[in-house]
Order: C-alpha cells, then sequence, then structure tokens
C-alpha cells in the first residue's frame, strides 16, 4: 500500500478551494465524460447516493441535474459545507474526513468518485468498502489515473502518486461486480512555459506528494529540462492526465 500522507493534501486541496475551477480543466472534462458512463443505466432515480471526495461540487452539481436522488450524501476530506451550501441546488448530509476511516452509516444505490481514489492508502480497499455499502444491483461510478498520468512530471522530478493498472481495477471488480465500463484517455494541457504548469498543480491542489520546495538552481533546471523535453511545434509545454473511467454494478 502507498504511505500517503492525508494531512499533507488536505493543507494543499484546502489552499487550493478558490483557484480550484478556474484552473481544474481536466477535471471538467473527466466530469463530462463520467456522466457520459450513466447512459450505460437503465434508471435515473436513486433512494440514497454518496459522492466520495466531492471537492467544490463540480460533479456533485451535475449528477444532482441528470439524477432524482431522495438523499444526497456527500464526503470531502476538508470541511466544504459551506461553500457546497451556497452552489448546490439540493439539501445533502456531509461526512467530513478521510473516506478510509469513515464508517458511512447507510446503504447506497449509486456511489460515485472523480479523481479521489488515487490518494487512498489502499486501493483494493476501496473497491471492498463499496461492495460492504452498496444495496444489491447499486452501481459504482469513478475515475482514477493510469501509472502514465502527468508522466512529465515524474520523469523529470521521480516524484508521483503510485496508480494501478486497469487489469488491477478488473481484478478488484470481478466478481462481485458486472463491468459496465471501464475505459481511459488523455488529455494533454498545454500551457506557455513550466512555471504556468506549476502554478496550475499547485492551484488544483496535485503538487500534495511535494514534499519541501525547491532552490532557485533546481527551479530553473526543472524549467530547462521541461522545455526541453516537452516543448511542442506552437512553442507550448504539454502536462498530461490519463484517467481511467469505472462503472459498474454489484450482482
Amino acid at each position: 500500500m502507498d504511505r500517503i500522507d492525508k494531512g499533507r493534501i488536505k493543507q494543499r486541496f484546502s489552499a487550493a478551494v478558490s483557484n480550484y475551477d478556474q484552473q481544474a480543466r481536466a477535471q471538467q472534462q473527466i466530469h463530462q465524460r463520467l456522466l457520459s458512463l450513466l447512459s450505460y443505466i437503465d434508471r435515473q432515480a436513486f433512494q440514497r447516493a454518496l459522492e466520495i471526495g466531492c471537492g467544490t461540487g463540480g460533479l456533485t452539481k451535475q449528477l444532482m441535474s441528470q439524477l432524482q436522488v431522495e438523499h444526497w450524501e456527500l464526503n470531502d476530506l476538508c470541511d466544504m459545507r459551506e461553500h457546497l451550501q451556497s452552489v448546490l441546488p439540493q439539501p445533502f448530509h456531509f461526512h467530513c474526513g478521510d473516506a478510509e476511516q469513515l464508517p458511512f452509516p447507510q446503504q447506497y444505490d449509486l456511489i460515485a468518485s472523480a479523481s479521489v481514489v488515487q490518494w487512498f492508502e489502499d486501493k483494493a480497499g476501496f473497491i471492498a468498502r463499496c461492495k460492504v455499502r452498496l444495496k444489491k444491483h447499486g452501481f459504482l461510478l469513478f475515475s482514477t489515473f493510469t501509472p502514465e498520468n502527468l508522466t512529465q512530471i515524474k520523469h523529470l522530478t521521480g516524484v508521483g502518486l503510485t496508480y494501478p493498472r486497469l487489469e488491477d481495477w478488473q481484478k478488484w471488480l470481478v466478481p462481485e461486480f458486472e463491468i459496465l465500463a471501464l475505459e481511459h484517455e488523455e488529455i494533454v494541457l498545454h500551457f506557455d512555459d513550466p512555471l504556468a504548469v506549476l502554478k496550475h498543480l499547485k492551484q488544483t491542489g496535485v503538487t500534495a506528494t511535494q514534499q519541501q520546495g525547491w532552490t532557485k538552481g533546481q527551479l530553473h533546471a526543472f524549467c530547462q529540462q521541461y522545455q526541453q523535453h516537452y516543448r511542442n511545434a506552437q512553442h507550448k509545454v504539454e502536462l498530461t492526465y490519463t484517467p481511467m473511467y469505472v462503472l459498474a454494478r454489484l450482482t
């Protein structure tokens, strides 16, 4: 299992809240792709739904507009209650804390999560807990990332999360879940320079794995190498997200 500092994650994402929605271009695409998977489901009405790691409510708002859910329960590591009450169209119950530790009290028809599971220490354990918390024939809808995610950053710094492969997720889901969709894609973002890449990562909380700051020399070397390796013909530098998407039904 990964050893992940949840305190650092909470600190970095809390600091990123005010800029998150503006900077999270890849997340917006990920939300749209997750929503498109709902076409595989032959129902839109649910008694109770849980979203794990709802953040600023980007996916939540769209799920609420697309589904009829009697009781919404939302979770995040950061206390997002006040913000969510100001942006969401429906009432909800909020669980603040680490989703790997919280004893969610209900059985759910739908559990959803966007780009959160990669921060869990025990990814297989996430699937096992969802099996327990879902009603029979309940749905699990989530996104995470493949091992190629943010490859530019990992190549130049050696820092990054450990991401399971699609085959690992398949193994953890089967046989208790019927996999309705298991997909992946590349989202390539373009920036004027490497400093803009670092600003983007900071303002979306993605730097939560970084242990310490850089010296001026280290920053200069990073920018030089990034330009050398990842500048395209339009003189922009690239940053690649590799999201994967799962929709599964508990059998």
